[in-house]
């Protein structure tokens, strides 16, 4: 690791074209990272399962469990001001939808999926209907939580799904050339469009939305340690945002604390003010080295916002609040302590 980082968070776009000024300070000398701490709302008690996501800026909607009367995890509301509300019992996942939860259950001896949508804010449980298994290649929507079959165009090729009405965007397959130009293709099918962005393959792509600014944050996942090393060498490992017109701009992230080299999930969200970097970079005795989340702003400073175990996290649609499950390190035991859901709010300051 560089003893002197420059922790400048770089954006530029494909075509030459700034970004906001404020996003493009930078620094002449090393920061030293920002120790004030961040107001924080942490919920004991209900387990955070595999799934956070939110609904608008005010509404935690998680998996859970704990309750006593629960048979299995459920699906929980959360306006942080009040006791979660549970909503519907025996959830293992859920879609979120706009101002609304969609959800598919089935149980092992039935064919049929049954589907719910659960609308904000009056949080009322909707019966859809059920729904046959789809023939042939399918997938499952991140948004409907039904199965679609696969469009023609994208079959045995890499893509994701983009929100309802948007279309998909195609990676290609992996014996595409290096330097690989990703396509935007519409929901019917029938146009393809260069977005600008280029990948190397494999692919292995997250996409998540590029709060609060319209558009999606592409990043890679599974960073092998080579990809690391490089990153610490070049001070750059390159995402890309696709605006609200799907044209791709590059961002430039540095190195930094949370770069391990021994592995662990690197998850990115963009908050208001900056970039979250979330890594599970445990040392190999088991202590959490670089584990944790990060919030790396503009000016270059950077914060640890968490030490430790984080998963499952999720940012408001303002950009605001960060939220996620956290385990508590006990004696070089990193996944023995107590399971918390916790918000930071990342504006109060």
């Amino acid at each position: 690791m560089k003893t002197a980082l420059a922790l400048i968070l770089l954006m530029m776009t494909t075509t030459g074209c700034a970004l906001p000024l404020r996003l493009l300070r930078t620094l002449t000398a090393t920061p030293n990272p920002d120790t004030t701490p961040y107001p924080k709302t942490i919920l004991r008690g209900l387990v955070p399962g595999q799934r956070i996501d939110w609904i608008g800026n005010d509404t935690l909607v998680f998996i859970g469990w704990g309750a006593k009367d629960e048979p299995a995890s459920s699906l929980y509301a959360w306006d942080l001001k009040n006791p979660p509300q549970r909503l519907l019992k025996g959830v293992a996942s859920f879609c979120v939808n706009g101002n609304s939860i969609m959800l598919s259950k089935r149980t092992p001896t039935s064919r049929l999926s049954k589907h719910y949508r659960i609308r904000f804010p009056d949080r009322k449980v909707e019966y859809l209907g059920s729904q046959e298994p789809v023939k042939g290649f399918s997938y499952g929507s991140s948004y409907t939580c039904k199965s679609h079959p696969t469009p023609p165009p994208l079959l045995r090729h890499n893509w994701e799904e983009l929100k309802p009405g948007e279309g998909y965007l195609d990676f290609g397959t992996d014996n595409e050339k290096r330097d690989y130009a990703v396509t935007h293709l519409d929901e019917k099918l029938g146009r393809r469009r260069d977005t600008g962005v280029r990948v190397n393959p494999p692919i292995l792509t997250k996409i998540t939305d590029w709060s609060p600014r319209p558009g999606y944050l592409l990043q890679p996942m599974g960073i092998t340690s080579d990809k690391r090393r490089e990153w610490i060498k070049t001070n750059i490992l390159t995402l890309w945002h696709l605006d609200g017109k799907l044209r791709g701009h590059a961002i430039k992230v540095p190195a930094g604390p949370w770069v391990n080299t021994d592995g662990g999930d690197i998850l990115f969200l963009k908050a208001r003010d900056g970039l979250v970097i979330t890594t599970a970079g445990f040392n190999r005795d088991g202590s959490p080295g670089t584990a944790g989340a990060y919030l790396v702003q503009p000016n270059g400073r950077y914060q640890r916002l968490e030490t430790g175990f984080v998963s499952e996290a999720a940012m408001s649609a303002d950009g605001c609040r960060l939220a996620y499950a956290f385990e508590e390190f006990l004696d070089s035991r990193p996944h023995e302590g107590e399971r918390i859901l916790v918000v930071v709010n990342l504006c109060a300051k």
